[in-house]
């Protein structure tokens, strides 16, 4: 009866964790994933920017571009290590431009990655970042 009881009181404590651990997501993206705050934006034309309270929220396979008004686009993202591609199949490439974004699908190469800053480049423009 007593090895019956730790069985029972095992049994139960293993489900709990299960339990606990099963339903959430976890982040795919490393230090990608989170809300960034763009601090500036060099075009390549070398005028520079620093737009207020404008941000990338990243996670899993999604991309929300916002700022302090509401303003949200939404879009799909792929990211490969050294290269992040977004993918914004509704929206014009005119409206993201106060993101540092010119086109419907934009790859970056992220040259800077860290817990605390990214900086990604593409053809059109240099983003810094801070985690936000």
């Amino acid at each position: 009866m007593r090895y019956l009881n730790r069985y029972a009181v095992f049994a139960v404590l293993l489900t709990v964790i299960v339990l606990m651990t099963g339903c959430r997501k976890r982040s795919i993206n490393g230090d990608l994933d989170g809300q960034w705050q763009i601090m500036k934006i060099t075009l390549a034309d070398g005028t520079v920017e620093t737009p207020e309270q404008y941000y990338y929220c990243l996670y899993l396979h999604t991309v929300n571009l916002t700022n302090v008004s509401g303003a949200i686009l939404t879009g799909n993202m792929e990211y490969g290590g050294k290269t992040l591609t977004l993918k914004f199949p509704l929206d014009e490439g005119a409206s993201m431009r106060r993101w540092g974004i010119n086109a419907k699908e934009t790859t970056f190469e992220v040259k800077h990655l860290s817990h605390s800053g990214m900086t990604l480049r593409s053809d059109y423009a240099t983003i810094e970042f801070r985690k936000f």
